[in-house]
């Protein structure tokens, strides 16, 4: 996959844009690209250790001395598509060099995937899946974010809002533009890509955003089991960045309609919990109640504890409803009616809807 004129390419554009020395190794740690062209072909003994583990190699001069072929420098895996092509090595001092190194790794990465789709008719919407990954990954610097735009044709302006999406339509959508155009949206001031788990993302600015909102309002009227998490304005990309890692642990949870991240906080926090220790303490408070009653918690409690609503909602007598809450404090030694009960009962059930 990483062909050395493409690699060569790499590194002259690197050099170009941010002035920085670079190196790019083979899959067999060859340096195959290098702002030092006298480096070509000698084996970079770093980047060997990057490929055997997989992971970053920091290296202050003392250390570099040791192995052949190599020097002070971070060394960092160059992947595609989830797969290691190769290492991305920015000379200098660890301390020094070591932001700028992160930049570089991300947009070869881009690079690399914009040569190797460059014959598809999708190969930027390819990187804006990547650039999106990354930012929900926490892996993306604010030079990546810039760079990834440029490689992807489009320009997101801030305030930024990051949409999650949770609509059949959208994420069953087979070409690449399709959510774009359900959307309404324009491909040049708009992100969207779908993970692996069927959730979309977008990434809008200014007044693109508040009319993406009234548009997913309306999906959400039209299509019941749509919903969509809003995660607010971001001013600038470390914002965004801050909310992009709190979103990706709200969406581990079932949501319809429209939800705000400010709205989710709980189920935030309770999802970052081991998902053994969620699993064991949601069975500890629930384990003896059957569905019925669990749904009944659910909807007595999104109806603020109110039982004619609940009832109605329910569609059962208020004398069933009274029956059914009796019956879970007998299972659970909880009444759901005492506010310190019913604050552990949700949690529990905050913990069942984490996937």
């Amino acid at each position: 996959m990483l062909v050395d004129a493409v690699a060569q390419s790499i590194v002259d554009d690197v050099v170009t844009r941010l002035g920085v020395s670079v190196n790019i190794m083979d899959e067999r740690g060859v340096i195959v690209a290098s702002s030092d062209r006298t480096r070509l072909g000698s084996v970079h003994e770093g980047a060997l250790r990057v490929l055997r583990t997989g992971e970053p190699l920091s290296l202050t001069r003392e250390a570099a001395s040791a192995l052949d072929g190599t020097r002070a420098g971070v060394n960092l895996p160059l992947r595609v598509e989830g797969r290691l092509v190769g290492v991305v090595g920015v000379p200098g001092e660890p301390a020094e060099v070591g932001e700028i190194a992160r930049a570089v790794a991300r947009l070869a990465e881009l690079m690399v995937m914009r040569e190797t789709f460059a014959g598809e008719v999708g190969w930027r919407h390819q990187v804006r899946r990547q650039v999106l990954r990354d930012l929900l990954a926490d892996r993306l610097t604010e030079e990546g974010w810039r760079q990834g735009q440029q490689l992807g044709g489009c320009r997101v302006e801030a305030p930024y809002t990051l949409f999650a999406v949770r609509a059949e339509a959208i994420a069953t959508a087979g070409e690449p533009r399709e959510p774009y155009r359900l959307l309404e949206l324009d491909e040049r001031s708009a992100l969207i890509a779908p993970d692996a788990h069927g959730t979309v993302w977008a990434v809008t600015g200014g007044a693109t955003s508040v009319a993406l909102r009234h548009r997913l309002a309306r999906l959400c009227e039209a299509d019941r089991a749509a919903g969509f998490l809003e995660a607010g304005p971001a001013d600038d990309f470390t914002a965004l960045l801050q909310q992009a890692g709190r979103a990706r642990f709200a969406v581990r949870r079932s949501f319809t309609g429209a939800v705000r991240l400010a709205d989710v906080e709980l189920p935030v926090l309770l999802a970052r919990l081991d998902p053994e220790v969620r699993t064991a303490a949601a069975e500890r408070v629930l384990g003896p109640l059957s569905t019925e009653l669990r749904r009944t918690l659910r909807v007595y409690f999104a109806s603020d504890c109110n039982a004619a609503e609940s009832a109605e909602r329910l569609r059962v007598h208020r004398n069933t409803l009274a029956y059914r809450l009796r019956r879970i404090t007998e299972l659970t030694g909880k009444d759901p009616r005492v506010f310190q009960d019913a604050v552990g009962l949700q949690v529990a059930l905050h913990l069942c809807d984490i996937d």
